[in-house]
């Protein structure tokens, strides 16, 4: 049930943050000194205790996100410009007394696309992401950006009882678009968890967009 709400977090949330399948380069050169799984958290940016959750952990292919969301998703896909991307999920083997109490997962996910400017268009898009109308926008609170575009968002939903809060934040670095999220029993962790993991994939996204 847990996992299932986080991966649809990961495509409600971010919709416009994720696509495999080269689109035309359009002048951009190859992506091939890219490597786009690299961009995204890894469990090693976590504290002790998360895992991979390997079955959600992968490239996500345009054909994916029509599939999911309806071929109207395509005609964006293109204007966009989206290149490629990918998914990760992180789960805490023990919620109650793992080194983040209360935390079930980490999301993240990451999109390269032809320019900035298609970067953030997709980011600005009405129906995605955090201006999805399923979640609040919340202001940064004297936090420093993660980089241009940033919102950060949260949701919640009560399951067997409890009551579920996920924080989520989404940016741009150049021509490559982020969002991290993190679900956990509300209360246990605030906004900055979401911004303290959108800044070490952003680090990650900044060293890979050094080598194209």
């Amino acid at each position: 049930m847990l996992c299932r709400l986080a991966l649809t977090l990961l495509g409600g949330l971010a919709l416009s943050l994720s696509a495999v399948g080269v689109l035309a380069a359009s002048g951009r050169p190859a992506v091939s000194s890219i490597t786009v799984s690299r961009m995204v958290l890894q469990a090693s940016d976590l504290p002790a205790g998360f895992v991979v959750v390997r079955k959600e952990t992968h490239p996500t292919t345009n054909g994916e996100l029509i599939r999911e969301h309806g071929r109207a998703v395509a005609k964006k896909l293109r204007r966009w410009g989206r290149i490629t991307g990918f998914t990760a999920l992180y789960r805490q083997g023990d919620p109650g007394a793992g080194s983040l109490p209360g935390v079930f997962y980490f999301g993240a996910r990451v999109a390269l696309w032809r320019s900035a400017q298609g970067a953030h268009a997709a980011l600005a898009d009405p129906i995605s992401g955090c201006r999805n109308k399923g979640v609040t926008i919340i202001p940064l609170a004297g936090h420093r950006p993660v980089g241009p575009d940033t919102l950060v968002c949260t949701s919640t939903k009560r399951i067997k009882g409890a009551r579920l809060r996920t924080f989520a934040i989404q940016w741009r670095n150049r021509r490559a678009t982020g969002v991290v999220f993190v679900v956990a029993v509300d209360g246990a962790v605030t906004a900055q968890a979401a911004l303290t993991g959108g800044r070490k994939q952003n680090r990650r996204m900044q060293a890979q967009l050094r080598r194209g």
